[in-house]
């Protein structure tokens, strides 16, 4: 039985006579398999709470109250930072710390009291007033980035609304060991108290890759469903719940048989992964015996650690946006490099690809001052910017440089769309490689995540020496589906066979000249069949995904496929 179609109530659910194998379609979010009885997480925020009225002369006293919450809530959210940033790392701590100083400024502080004199009524109240019409506002934003400030604005609102009633304990720190848990959405202050033990498998009506309930359960190996409507009306708590984040699907309350045959699946899934790191420091080699490099995504010494420990055979990618985005001002071109040096000293030898630094459309400079764009995905992004910005463009090119002294450095140009943009930063490069005195420039490639791009490989033949597809950028392009929108996830396939045709085009155009892949659609085993056969010869993927991607390539032909016909 299939209710993802109509609204169903528990009641009504209960109710119904029992039913097995009922499938709820979502999105996988977070990679695995997990089975577990359903823990329904509905927080303070969805809580009735009492309004009253109250006179002028008790302004001061609720004020006092909404101050005391405060100063608890920031206290917590220190310490929250603080446990985020061990465990995992110091961009996800941001988050927290972002949280801090939105409850410190002075803005906020004049709204509480001014709606407290204007209408009169109690700390609760005005706190769920002043951040709906924040997260409201948020909402109506143009700018991404923004909208998603909306999930702090909630979060905030329930964590002062927890410290003002007096809830001390969050109900997550009660969870049951081996649970599913089912939630409306969850945000920082929620998945800080998610563990391995207790939680095994999430799954939520909202929240797709890109959330901060994604980021943190694939941090922690947690597989994750989202966007399943209704999805608190058809899971009662206790049930048997099937997580499959793979596929993106959860089955409630399964037969025997099902339940048998999910257990065996998750005992495949487990062996293969323990299979492939007993082999992931070994080279891939494909059926027909052509060595695939299996290179890693990376954005901090911490991911780089990961890569070697998973067998990765190079950097594929290295995305410097996240030395940048932690920089109050303008970094220097000397704490740049020793950031590249420090971050790659354990792949010397081995191949690494930085790439120039990636900024605009969803990420933004702190100590640029960047126009606001009405469709910045379809603005100045990449390379569009940096040629805008020559001191910040050399900056980055000296640094490679030098660092290409010692590295088999090959850097890459983000979004590009025109030859030119290729010709240019090679001319440049080639100028201030003649200033420091380099002879031999290293590799420059184009990474091709624009349908223009993609369809002009040739011409861009004569200024490239490799190309790298992003196939996160080029499926949003190709399909008009834009990746961070949740209204649009079925459209978002990047494994459609206008995206699969585009990569076939670029193998063919692009001669004797490397093709690899950074984007997700690498991290698929089912794709690289499609990868090796189109042409492409090196893959880059998420450092856990290294010794299961090079399983795959052992399993797979690399024989070159120029259509589904050959």
């Amino acid at each position: 039985m299939d209710l993802s179609r109509g609204r169903v109530s528990w009641n009504d659910f209960l109710n119904m006579k029992k039913e097995q194998n009922i499938i709820l379609p979502g999105l996988a979010v977070s990679p695995g398999l997990a089975m577990g009885k359903a823990f329904l997480y509905r927080d303070i925020s969805e809580r009735e709470y009492k309004v009253y009225t109250i006179r002028t002369h008790q302004v001061a006293d609720e004020y006092a109250r909404i101050e005391q919450a405060v100063e608890e809530v920031i206290g917590d959210l220190a310490l929250n930072a603080a446990g985020i940033e061990r465990e995992f790392d110091k961009e996800l701590a941001a988050i927290f710390q972002a949280q801090q100083e939105m409850l410190k400024g002075a803005s906020l502080k004049k709204e509480f009291r001014e709606k407290l004199k204007r209408e009169l009524v109690n700390a609760e109240h005005v706190i769920h007033c002043v951040f709906q019409e924040l997260e409201q506002r948020f909402l109506g934003m143009t700018d991404a980035v923004q909208q998603r400030r909306s999930f702090d604005m909630i979060d905030l609102s329930r964590r002062l609304l927890r410290a003002i009633i007096g809830v001390r304990r969050h109900s997550l720190e009660s969870i049951p060991e081996g649970s599913v848990l089912i939630a409306k959405r969850l945000l920082p202050s929620d998945t800080v108290f998610l563990s391995r033990r207790s939680t095994v498998a999430v799954v939520v009506e909202s929240g797709g890759p890109g959330s901060h309930c994604a980021l943190l359960t694939r941090g922690m190996g947690i597989p994750t469903v989202g966007q399943i409507a209704d999805l608190m009306d058809k899971i009662p708590p206790g049930h048997t719940v099937l997580v499959d984040g793979l596929r993106g699907h959860v089955t409630v309350d399964p037969d025997e048989a099902s339940l048998s045959l999910f257990q065996k699946e998750i005992e495949h899934y487990k062996a293969g992964i323990k299979k492939a790191r007993r082999h992931c420091h070994e080279p891939a080699h494909s059926l027909d015996g052509v060595l695939i490099p299996v290179t890693a995504n990376i954005g901090c010494r911490e991911d780089a650690e990961l890569a070697a420990e998973n067998g990765a055979d190079g950097i594929g990618l290295y995305r410097v946006e996240t030395f940048f985005l932690g920089c109050k001002t303008m970094p220097s071109e000397e704490a740049f490099f020793q950031e590249l040096s420090m971050t790659l000293a354990s792949f010397k030898g081995k191949f690494m690809c930085v790439r120039l630094l990636d900024v605009g459309g969803d990420k933004y400079l702190p100590f640029l001052r960047l126009p606001v764009e009405t469709n910045p995905f379809l603005g100045r992004r990449g390379v569009r910017l940096l040629l805008d910005y020559p001191k910040l463009l050399d900056s980055q090119l000296r640094a490679f440089l030098r660092l290409s002294r010692e590295h088999d450095v090959h850097i890459l140009v983000p979004m590009v769309t025109l030859a030119e943009e290729m010709m240019q930063v090679r001319e440049r490069m080639k100028k201030i490689a003649s200033e420091m005195g380099i002879k031999d420039i290293p590799p420059i490639g184009a990474m091709i995540e624009t349908p223009a791009a993609a369809l002009c490989v040739s011409g861009m033949a004569d200024y490239a020496d490799f190309f790298s597809l992003g196939t996160n950028d080029l499926t949003q392009y190709v399909l008009a589906a834009g990746r961070e929108n949740p209204l649009v996830n079925r459209y978002f396939r990047e494994d459609h066979p206008a995206v699969i045709r585009l990569l076939q085009i670029v193998c063919s155009e692009a001669g004797d000249k490397l093709v690899a892949i950074c984007g997700e659609l690498a991290g698929r085993v089912e794709a690289v069949p499609v990868l090796l056969h189109a042409g492409i010869r090196l893959l880059s993927v998420a450092p856990p995904l290294v010794p299961t991607i090079k399983e795959a390539v052992r399993k797979t032909s690399a024989k070159k496929k120029m259509n589904n016909r050959d």
